[in-house]
């Protein structure tokens, strides 16, 4: 209970005349509501927190909020801060286009891109966009030598910001995306496409929107809350960079942090999954039409509000069809199948059957180098689709690489420093002593010389850095000399197929 109450309450701020340094007129004032909803994921039914509280959040309990709020603030804006649709079946199985179709029929007035809408490749990626009949905002990106604004085809519908007229105030929305984009996605995955300086993109963009008049200038920043400012958030750079910005909505770290301040900048970011659904409410002096007050805050979906009906509709058949799949069963583990610390049974299992994908693919490797994703042991039992899902929750590619004996050590090397890494390099037997030097190196029994060259499978995640993880690995794999190839395998693909070839698995 003391977590559910915690989530109930959440924090909100203030920010009247006063603090900004205002003074209300005698006309009266108008107050514009930014709704905005961040990292849904694709999940449109209520699931459960990080921290186990179940039936909260999904898309359908927000549009419910949504309307709501909507009834009793009429003047307001509808935004997304991006990785829209990736991340279950029901959105999986459509590309995504679920879950823009959700957004055209609620009316959003803007989304950005997330890393994740990256995900399953440039053709989803250009099919959504088209499908999208709101702008779609990311201005720190470059395709072709072009900048959002001057693109063709469907991007298009990207833009670095729009000004929209709400209640006869300008408020102009400035969109970004994480620069962490290439040390998460293979070239292949993006397309061609590249994060640029997001505080130059915001320097533009701020001043073009000031040109135009803009009565209030508010951020979409497809990066959120962290203690201190990382790689891929650098929200505190951007914001001291850059005087002007009234609100920044903020997302990709899954933190729900209905208000927050930076200088004179009211932040806000809204959970993850509809766990929370955000609210900004910016009230203006009609007289000097001055923004006088910032109130922000969040609301839990729980079972307050119920499952919005027209989503629950145009849902139900996809939902239904991933229902049906999430529960197939695919195999047997006749035993526990141990998922705790390095070398464990299950990060081999998922180089075995990485391995055997591979070799069907006619791209056969030497070895595979993995690991699992925290998920822990496997009970022993029916092992169905959705526990695939637990196992490996993204769509990542198999990326060949040929590398040296030399680079092997390097690359393991390197991964021993991050806890709790549990990758493993299968199947060769490598004992590294504290200095990270080989006392073991074997292939197949024999001992390895220093410049033989192996073909290793890895996951694309990994190969691009893994998160600046295995920047190592990124330059070695980046080598001419690697002849690096990402097959079309995705990995969840590949453990479905392995369990379903052996059928028990122990």
């Amino acid at each position: 209970m003391q977590n559910r109450r915690r989530f109930l309450t959440g924090t909100s701020a203030w920010l009247g005349a006063s603090a900004l340094g205002l003074g209300a007129g005698e006309g009266g004032t108008k107050t514009i509501s930014l709704f905005h909803t961040t990292d849904l994921h694709g999940h449109i039914l209520p699931t459960k927190t990080y921290g186990g509280v179940p039936d909260v959040g999904g898309f359908a309990r927000c549009a419910s909020c949504i309307r709501q709020w909507r009834r009793d603030s009429p003047d307001s804006l509808l935004l997304d801060i991006g990785d829209v649709y990736q991340g279950t079946a029901e959105s999986l199985m459509n590309g995504g286009q679920l879950m823009i179709g959700l957004f055209n029929r609620l009316g959003y007035d803007a989304w950005t891109l997330g890393n994740h809408d990256f995900d399953w490749g440039p053709e989803c990626l250009e099919s959504n966009l088209s499908l999208s009949k709101s702008p779609i905002l990311t201005g720190n990106l470059e395709l072709g030598g072009k900048s959002p604004g001057s693109l063709e085809g469907a991007w298009k519908a990207v833009k670095p910001w729009v000004m929209k007229e709400v209640g006869g105030f300008r408020i102009a929305l400035i969109g970004l995306v994480t620069p962490g984009l290439p040390y998460w996605l293979a070239p292949e995955t993006l397309g061609g496409v590249s994060p640029t300086n997001p505080a130059e993109s915001l320097r533009r963009s701020l001043a073009e929107a000031r040109a135009a008049k803009a009565d209030a200038i508010v951020v979409m920043g497809h990066m959120g809350w962290r203690n201190d400012d990382d790689f891929a958030n650098p929200v505190r750079e951007i914001l001291k960079a850059n005087e002007g910005v009234d609100v920044f909505l903020a997302g990709h770290t899954h933190q729900n942090k209905p208000a927050w301040e930076l200088g004179s900048v009211l932040c806000s970011q809204a959970g993850y999954y509809g766990i929370n659904c955000g609210r900004v409410d910016l009230t203006f002096d009609l007289a000097s039409r001055k923004l006088v007050q910032r109130r922000a805050f969040a609301m839990l979906m729980d079972e307050r509000f119920a499952l919005d009906p027209v989503v629950m509709e145009l849902a139900q058949p996809d939902l239904k069809k991933a229902g049906e799949q999430m529960a197939r069963k695919l195999g047997t583990a006749t035993q526990v199948i141990d998922g705790k610390g390095r070398g464990n049974r299950l990060s081999r299992l998922f180089c075995e059957f990485f391995s055997e994908a591979l070799q069907r693919n006619g791209t056969p490797v030497d070895g595979v180098f993995h690991g699992t994703f925290g998920t822990g042991d496997v009970a022993a039992g029916e092992i169905t689709v959705a526990d695939c899902w637990k196992m490996l929750p993204y769509e990542n590619l198999l990326s060949i690489v040929e590398v040296s004996a030399t680079e092997l050590i390097e690359i393991v090397r390197e991964d021993r420093k991050e806890y709790p890494s549990d990758r493993t390099l299968w199947p060769f037997e490598l004992d590294l002593d504290r200095q990270g030097k080989p006392r073991r190196f074997l292939f197949k029994g024999e001992p390895v010389a220093a410049d033989r060259r192996f073909k290793v499978g890895m996951n694309s995640y990994d190969a691009q850095s893994g998160g600046r993880k295995l920047l190592r690995l990124r330059d070695i794999a980046a080598a001419p000399s690697a002849k690096r190839v990402t097959t079309g395998i995705d990995t969840r693909s590949a453990l479905i197929d392995g369990i379903l070839n052996r059928r028990e698995i122990s």
